[in-house]
């Protein structure tokens, strides 16, 4: 539920913001200088710097919030990890599109260094969380066992076993039919083979639906037995690739926070040069 509502003030605010200063961000540089609009939409104007401000602030907020939760256990009471981190994406995300505008799309100097550095940070941030998604975790963030995973698999086939009359030979059948076998020994092999079990997956939830139909099992028992397969088999892909992932989201790791270090020092250098010019917003 917090993913959809960050997912709705992230489209709502960025839209907001984009389609306001539109007709000066599409101006030819040469000619923004003589624009009504650039008191209020340039690096410098009221609403281009405090896109700066802002943006720079949530930025900050995003990555020391989640790295502070992250390290300290007994900040546990403030919140579950994974809540954590869907704010951690939002304002780390939100905050460099807002930023990207106080730039109005114009790069140079120690600006394109900091927009740059913001750029992969995000980029990095965008595959670490394709990564982290499909790390199976218990609610409070901690990766699960292997053992775990197979437990509950085996629950969800029992499950849809006993709600479709079924016997659990012939629905662990149907949903191994097309399984791939054997973990992928490469990073490069694990990525293909996430893709390729989003498709697989598919492929055999219809192909149970089939079956049961074939069985006559009654159409208001169909919903919830797929979605149960649906959740055994995302089980079953993680438990294959667990342990790649494990590996890729530990390398991934070693990157991308020194490069949001990295990151906030340039910008904070950025900042300070501002100032030290004059450049101040409503304070």
């Amino acid at each position: 539920m917090l993913s959809v509502v960050l997912t709705v003030i992230w489209l709502v605010v960025a839209g907001w913001a984009l389609l306001a200063g539109l007709d000066y961000y599409l101006l030819p540089l040469e000619e923004r200088a003589f624009s009504e609009l650039a008191p209020l939409f340039s690096p410098t104007g009221l609403v281009g710097l405090g896109f700066g401000v802002i943006g720079g602030a949530m930025i900050f907020i995003g990555v020391v919030g989640y790295m502070v939760r992250k390290r300290f256990s007994y900040l546990a009471q403030l919140g579950l990890l994974k809540k954590w981190l869907q704010v951690h994406i939002f304002l780390c995300t939100l905050g460099p599109f807002l930023v990207l505008l106080h730039t109005t799309f114009k790069f140079g100097g120690i600006v394109s260094i900091a927009f740059w550095s913001m750029a992969i940070v995000v980029l990095s941030g965008v595959f670490g969380r394709y990564v982290y998604v499909r790390i199976p975790k218990s609610a409070d963030g901690r990766d699960l066992a292997e053992g775990t995973l197979g437990r509950r698999s085996r629950q969800l086939a029992h499950r849809i076993a006993e709600q479709t009359g079924v016997s659990l030979e012939e629905i662990e059948r149907e949903l191994s039919a097309v399984t791939p076998r054997g973990s992928p020994k490469s990073l490069a092999g694990a990525l293909v083979a996430a893709a390729r079990a989003d498709v697989v997956r598919r492929v055999q939830v219809r192909r149970l639906r089939d079956f049961l139909e074939r069985r006559e099992v009654p159409e208001r028992l169909l919903s919830p037995a797929l979605a149960l397969a649906n959740e055994r088999q995302r089980l079953d892909a993680q438990a294959l690739l667990m342990q790649p992932f494990q590996r890729m989201f530990r390398y991934w790791h070693v990157v991308h926070l020194p490069l949001a270090i990295v990151m906030l020092l340039v910008v904070t250098f950025h900042v300070g040069v501002a100032f030290m010019f004059g450049y101040t917003w409503i304070f």
